[in-house]
């Protein structure tokens, strides 16, 4: 009993380590290279808990990928990205209130409160930061996966959600593998 114990303390310690494998970079670190532009470990902290960063880098690499094809295509979405700052206001008013008891709520207010602290922030300000900059980059997904297979029919009975998202999603992946010699990992 007392040999198990002290393995499953050696696996506990271990599966520790690997989670925080990310706190040995500063902010400052660069932890990518899309063609050029840097993604650093301060960005990954802001959008991501710390050990979510690394499973993260992936959709982030995507994100700049598509971000800079909209860049090149000259895809117009300054419309969409002023409607999403100015949203800004109204956001405010999803951050969920203290007397709200529900289990939603509380993980909301779990996850950004440990974000905000992380970041020397107000948890709501951190809500509203991170929002937008969810929305921003969802303004280019957006953009980009529209252009290169077209607007999703929501009104057509016989448009298919899944087989458009898993489309979309193809879409993203060629992207990374045509762009694969352009990025470079630098965190583990």
């Amino acid at each position: 009993m007392r040999k198990f114990a002290g393995v499953l303390f050696l696996s506990c310690l271990i599966l520790l380590a690997g989670c925080n494998s990310i706190s040995k970079y500063d902010d400052e670190d660069v932890a990518a290279i899309v063609r050029g532009e840097e993604i650093t470990v301060g960005e990954l902290r802001f959008l991501y808990p710390d050990d979510k960063i690394l499973d993260s880098l992936d959709g982030m690499i995507k994100a700049k990928l598509v971000e800079q094809e909209v860049m090149r295509m000259k895809l117009d979405v300054s419309e969409k990205l002023q409607e999403v700052q100015a949203s800004e206001s109204s956001i405010r008013d999803f951050y969920p209130p203290e007397d709200d008891d529900s289990e939603t709520a509380k993980n909301i207010r779990n996850l950004n409160e440990s974000q905000a602290k992380k970041l020397g922030m107000e948890p709501s300000e951190y809500f509203v930061k991170h929002t937008l900059a969810y929305r921003e980059s969802g303004v280019y997904l957006l953009a980009y996966v529209d252009k290169m297979i077209g607007e999703p029919m929501l009104y057509d009975e016989d448009f298919d959600i899944n087989e458009y998202n898993a489309k979309g999603n193809q879409v993203l992946d060629q992207l990374v593998e045509e762009n694969k010699d352009e990025i470079e990992i630098f965190i583990k």
